[in-house]
């Protein structure tokens, strides 16, 4: 399988996470890898910034890895969770405070079954809780074949950024 653009790539996953937003789990890196572990397919994205809220990048479908499951075994699955006016403001409330109530309602947050957007955006609610999104120190150091993996992700999303900003990426020759 060859790598795709990320806009593909997050297309194929946004499409894929409206028909079920359950059973997700996100893993990155400092490095720009990101792992999508969704209920049927999983991805690898590569990711090099161009600016706080832009990317240029690419990904591929991946299959799955016991040793990635291993990583996500136990945790809150991923997901888009509306809140209300009661729960922002008990959030909001509980992390101006110094009590520790704030992991509790975090946790009980995350238990809340995640939406797909199109329900989101029906309900409009003034919040919404994205995530947990995992940290992991370095994504290609998991196996030999993820190694070989990010190195190949990494030169294609190079090449791309290469592309579609040449005269930004001279700035880093």
């Amino acid at each position: 399988m060859s790598a795709e653009p990320i806009e593909v790539m997050l297309s194929k996953i946004l499409q894929q996470y409206n028909k079920s937003p359950e059973g997700w789990n996100v893993i990155s890196d400092h490095r720009g890898n990101i792992i999508v572990l969704g209920p049927k397919t999983n991805y690898w994205l590569r990711l090099v910034p161009i600016s706080p809220n832009n990317y240029a990048g690419t990904g591929i479908q991946i299959d799955g890895s016991s040793k990635i499951e291993q990583i996500v075994k136990d945790t809150p699955h991923y997901g888009l969770r509306p809140l209300s006016r009661r729960d922002l403001s008990r959030l909001l409330r509980t992390f101006q405070s110094e009590s520790r109530v704030h992991s509790d309602l975090i946790e009980k947050m995350l238990k809340k079954r995640p939406e797909a957007m199109r329900d989101i955006n029906k309900i409009r609610p003034r919040a919404v809780l994205s995530g947990p999104i995992l940290a992991h120190p370095d994504l290609s150091a998991i196996s030999r074949g993820q190694r070989e993996l990010e190195r190949k992700l990494k030169m294609e999303a190079e090449k791309l950024f290469r592309e579609r900003y040449p005269s930004r990426a001279s700035l880093y020759v």
